[in-house]
């Protein structure tokens, strides 16, 4: 161990006294490396290297890695290279970034989104999204991290030193230099692995799962697999099973991208069996899903179907629609290839209920085409048959009269002429009902899109109409302030000896309520305002309740309403829109303020009580809403989240809030579950993924 820390940081201080000048001839040699290479590449090998030699320099030499990146683009053009002009136009808009040209920076990010889109990249769009999104972040967390990891160094905690190369290694990753974080991640590696005891085991399988991820990426399987299978045997000295569980999968997926479909499925087998005994609903799914995919690779479509739909059922109990929706597809090509066209149709059509609408569009479109297909193919079948019957018979008849038999081959070519002609005519108007058919609901969906948008800015406006009296309240009181500090003022100037501290000290309290003001009206604005639907940021449940509660909290105190709240100060950030968070808890105390009142009619005695708690449960932060209301009937369960369904009175709710939130919290990757006795309360639970894990 002492050993190790000696030559590490031996290696650091020599790379720091050599500073500047030794970094850029190490990126001088691997520069020039590649450049050789360059010279007797292929026009794809080119593009590649160059796209390299773009990266290589960005921090350095932004102006060289925006030249590097135009060479690939050009090449990657000329002979159709969309995934290297995904990558150049990526690297464009990262030296445009470097370089302050935001313009032509937004115009490369465009460009990549498009590349990526055409060849159906979904990982490296959410990549290249947050790419960017993080950058400004990334860079100064880059620079403080060095900074540290020289002190760190120069005091020998070695802790530190794994530590901060660990995070370093993160922010890498999540701006896709997986060269450097490789190196930063193996670094922390060896320094973890030489401790002791559970936290440095634990750290180690997070670095062998980083590592091993990254690989992966880069397409280098065996080397992933190598890390996997370490992470795997730590995991099952820790008797760890249901980590063992998601390291089984990732290997599976390995031997399944490699080819090796016999050994992928023995892995995603195994790691079926202790999913189910785990109870994860969405992990056994993907894994019955996997093995149906093995199955129907080696023809064996009926037990694909079979593993097909137990992952269906399993991925409805999740509520794992986009894994239902890839089980649809997959089925559907199953039932296709056991040439059961209706079955397929069937699940096709589920997919496409599920899909985007450009996907759902082309699927139909295609399923169609095949059908008619099918139905042209068979019509002329059965033409032929006719005509060789025909033929055969009209044979027999030219021994007998050699005229009856020309009026009767000229009567059949008549018919089977109008045949075709019919076959054909339909065939085309059904070609046109179905572009008609796909302009209509092309029309159809971008109108209920619009729809929604006005649907759910309305809700935001109506919320803030609600909270008109809270808002007055809280406006109220700095506003008294200030009068009062004022008048005080006036009256003090009046007097001959003036006393300058309490002037000072009246001004610096207008100065805060004035400030407490706008602080009320900034959050009412960003609030009803629409124009921050799409952005999406990471940040803390709890201070979401904090300013939802704090713009209702006067209607509760004036309603003699008891709103006590339970708050974890530590939860992680979840990923999303916070604003609509506040939106979804305004609706929520909404409903529990409405369903207290309207007990408290019936129960004039009853202590109306509205609760709220955040906190942290597997993998997930929480936000519980829990009220002694009328509670919700066993039959309305079922239908509270759907659109226009209300049990209030007439002019008390349109029905409304509870679908938008159910639909905004869909958007965060959450979902809603509701605990409810008629007469005794209502407990809303929201339930949202950490951000990291996203």
């Amino acid at each position: 161990m002492n050993n190790l820390k000696r030559r590490f940081h031996q290696i650091i201080v020599m790379l720091f006294c050599l500073a500047l000048p030794f970094q850029a001839w190490c990126q001088e040699e691997s520069e020039l490396d590649m450049l050789e290479k360059l010279k007797n590449a292929s026009n794809k090998e080119k593009v590649q290297i160059n796209n390299k030699l773009s990266k290589l320099k960005m921090y350095d030499d932004p102006q060289k890695a925006i030249k590097y990146a135009g060479q690939a683009l050009q090449i990657a053009i000329r002979i159709d290279d969309k995934r290297g002009m995904a990558e150049a136009y990526t690297n464009l808009g990262m030296g445009y970034y470097f370089t302050n040209d935001y313009e032509r920076l937004k115009d490369s990010y465009r460009k990549s989104l498009s590349a990526y889109r055409s060849i159906g990249d979904n990982q490296s769009m959410s990549t290249l999204s947050s790419t960017y999104f993080r950058l400004n972040q990334s860079e100064k967390a880059l620079k403080n991290y060095k900074r540290s990891l020289n002190l760190y160094i120069k005091e020998k905690n070695w802790n530190k030193v794994a530590e901060t190369c660990k995070n370093m290694a993160d922010v890498y990753k999540n701006i896709t230099d997986y060269s450097k974080a490789l190196h930063y991640y193996e670094e922390a590696l060896k320094i973890v692995e030489e401790g002791e005891g559970d936290n440095s085991k634990g750290e180690v399988i997070r670095l062998l799962d980083q590592i091993g991820q990254i690989y992966f990426f880069q397409k280098e399987f065996d080397t992933a697999l190598i890390y996997f299978t370490r992470m795997k045997q730590i995991l099952e000295e820790r008797g760890d099973e249901r980590n063992i569980s998601i390291v089984l999968s990732n290997i599976a997926n390995t031997y399944y991208s490699m080819g090796e479909l016999e050994e992928a499925q023995a892995y995603y087998e195994d790691a079926l069996t202790m999913q189910i005994e785990q109870n994860g609903h969405w992990e056994a799914a993907m894994s019955l899903m996997r093995i149906g995919m093995i199955e129907a690779k080696q023809n064996r479509y009926h037990s694909a179907i079979k593993s097909y739909n137990k992952s269906v059922r399993l991925a409805k109990l999740a509520q794992a629609n986009e894994l239902l929706r890839d089980n649809y597809l997959v089925l559907s090509e199953a039932y296709e290839a056991l040439g059961n066209f209706r079955k397929a149709y069937e699940y096709r059509i589920q997919h496409s209920d599920l899909s985007e609408t450009m996907v759902m569009e082309e699927n139909i479109t295609n399923f169609v085409d095949a059908m008619a297909l099918q139905a042209l193919e068979e019509k002329q079948q059965e033409n032929e048959i006719l005509q060789t019957k025909n033929k055969n018979y009209l044979l027999e008849l030219e021994k007998e009269n050699l005229i009856r038999w020309r009026l009767s081959f000229g009567f059949t070519i008549l018919i089977i002429s109008i045949l075709v002609f019919v076959t054909y005519y339909r065939y085309y108007l059904k070609g046109q009902e179905n572009k008609n058919l796909e302009q209509r609901i092309a029309e159809a969906l971008k109108k209920q899109e619009e729809q929604q948008q006005i649907i759910m800015h309305q809700s935001s406006l109506t919320s803030l109409g609600e909270l008109a009296a809270g808002i007055a309240h809280e406006i109220n009181q700095p506003v008294q302030n200030i009068s009062l500090s004022a008048e005080s003022i006036k009256y003090e100037l009046e007097e001959e000896n003036v006393d300058a501290a309490f002037l000072n000290k009246s001004v610096n309290e207008i100065f805060e309520d004035i400030v407490r003001v706008r602080q009320i009206v900034d959050h009412i604005r960003i609030f009803s305002s629409g124009q921050k639907d799409e952005v999406e940021e990471e940040f803390d449940v709890s201070d979401c309740v904090r300013a939802a509660s704090s713009m209702i909290g006067s209607q509760y105190a004036n309603h003699h309403i008891k709103l006590s709240m339970v708050l974890s100060d530590n939860l992680p950030c979840v990923l999303g829109n916070p604003h609509k968070l506040e939106q979804v808890i305004h609706n929520l105390l909404s409903n529990a303020k409405d369903a207290v009142e309207e007990r408290k009619l019936n129960e004039p005695d009853l202590k109306m009580e509205v609760e709220i708690e955040t906190y942290y449960q597997k993998e997930n932060v929480c936000l519980k809403i829990k009220d002694n209301g009328v509670g919700i009937s066993q039959n309305r369960k079922t239908d509270i989240f759907l659109p226009f369904v209300t049990s209030k009175q007439l002019g008390k709710g349109t029905g409304l809030g509870l679908s938008i939130s159910y639909s905004l919290i869909k958007e965060m990757r959450g979902h809603i579950e509701v605990e409810s006795e008629s007469g005794k309360g209502t407990s809303m639970l929201v339930i949202l993924p950490l951000a990291e894990n996203i």
